[in-house]
């Protein structure tokens, strides 16, 4: 088993409307504790978060660079 120089906080379980947003599941004590970063490690890249609020237990994401439904489906099923 590879270690991993990041800690898992959550996985991103699916995308939320057209515009990039994704659905994270997190496994924080809270998802407010995943909404106050401001980068997250998903394979290794980081991803700077340009907004996050929390929705019905989880956190809706948006990340630079992602900027519709086809660039966050590449993100479902990833952890972060």
């Amino acid at each position: 088993m590879e270690k991993s120089k990041y800690i898992e906080a959550g996985e991103i379980v699916n995308t939320h409307g057209i515009r990039g947003e994704v659905r994270i599941v997190s496994w924080l004590d809270s998802p407010e504790a995943l909404r106050e970063f401001r980068t997250l490690y998903v394979d290794g890249a980081a991803l700077r978060v340009r907004g996050a609020y929390v929705h019905k237990g989880s956190v809706i994401a948006a990340f630079e660079g992602v900027g519709d439904i086809n660039a966050a489906m590449a993100l479902k099923g990833k952890r972060s």
